[in-house]
């Protein structure tokens, strides 16, 4: 009977001590951090930069380096076609020209200077209608087809953004744009893409030789603080605002087969392959593989290659 009651209670002894091993390995398991992708909204956008300008703005300029002894108009005047716009100093338009020929080491005979020199005019005129906005100033020398005066035909302002040329196959008239000025940075004035230049053309972006179009934009309201000249950053919206699931960088791990999350799910970590999208600082938008409602680890490293995972118990 004693005999009977020893192994009973053996039993019992090995039946709770079995009982409590799950316990004593989940506990023995850190918990690990889960979350859930964030939603926000998100527009597909063009960036580029330029400046302030008159959407008709002209040029005038002339073949030869010159001397202006003054002018004849002041920013704000209005100019029509033959109007006389400066008078040139003829004799030190002559000796600017003989001294580039020397320092460039071009060769040219004094003949040739001479001929230069004949073909200097009396006054430089206007060739088309509009408002001065700027001049070169008098007794500046101005270096060959370099601006002597420019006339805005209109009163119009725009800005004139260089596009990428990855970008430009997805920019088209008419779409909404943003932008922000170097003087009012805290400032964002709206507009719409009113013209894309018909040619490329080259720039410095740093070191970095880019080719780019150039994209008017022109605001949606007037605003005197829009001057021309001003620089500016513009953003064209190239889609519709949508809204898209975004995961932390630290729960997307990668691999020969693609991007990945770990998914808290019946109760395992369970891999997710995953297409992402646009990129922001704080993460990846997600844009297949998993949904709004799926439990995320926070450190799929944590969760690699392990037996068991433990997630908080409000999750």
């Amino acid at each position: 009977m004693y005999k009977a009651l020893a192994v009973l209670g053996i039993c019992v002894a090995a039946a709770i001590i079995i009982s409590g091993i799950p316990n004593a390995v989940e506990s023995a398991v850190p918990v690990s951090e889960t979350l859930c992708a964030g939603v926000r909204g998100y527009c597909e956008k063009a960036g580029g930069s330029g400046e302030v300008a008159f959407s008709e703005q002209h040029e005038i300029t002339f073949a030869l380096p010159l001397v202006i002894e003054k002018f004849y108009v002041r920013e704000g005047d209005e100019v029509n076609v033959g109007d006389t716009i400066a008078a040139v100093d003829r004799k030190s338009s002559a000796s600017l020209i003989e001294s580039l020929g020397k320092v460039q080491a071009l060769a040219i005979s004094s003949a040739d200077i001479s001929t230069a020199a004949a073909l200097l005019p009396e006054t430089i005129t206007s060739d088309c209608s509009g408002r001065v906005i700027s001049i070169s100033g008098s007794g500046k020398a101005v270096q060959s087809g370099s601006s002597i005066a420019t006339v805005a035909k209109t009163e119009d302002i725009e800005i004139t953004a260089a596009v990428s040329e990855l970008d430009i196959s997805r920019v088209k008239v008419g779409q909404k744009a943003e932008f922000t000025l170097a003087a009012y940075p805290d400032e964002t004035f709206t507009g719409h893409v009113s013209k894309i230049s018909q040619a490329a053309r080259n720039r410095y972006n740093g070191a970095v030789l880019e080719t780019v179009l150039d994209v008017a934009i022109t605001p949606d309201k007037p605003d005197e603080r829009l001057k021309s000249g001003l620089s500016a950053q513009t953003e064209i919206m190239l889609s519709d605002p949508r809204e898209v699931l975004v995961v932390p960088y630290s729960a997307i791990s990668q691999d020969d087969e693609g991007e990945f999350v770990y998914v808290y799910e019946n109760q395992k970590a369970v891999r997710k392959n995953i297409v992402t999208g646009a990129e922001f600082s704080d993460g990846a938008e997600i844009k297949s593989g998993i949904g709004g409602s799926d439990i995320i680890f926070a450190n799929p490293e944590e969760i690699a290659d392990k037996s068991y995972v433990r997630v908080a118990d409000n999750q």
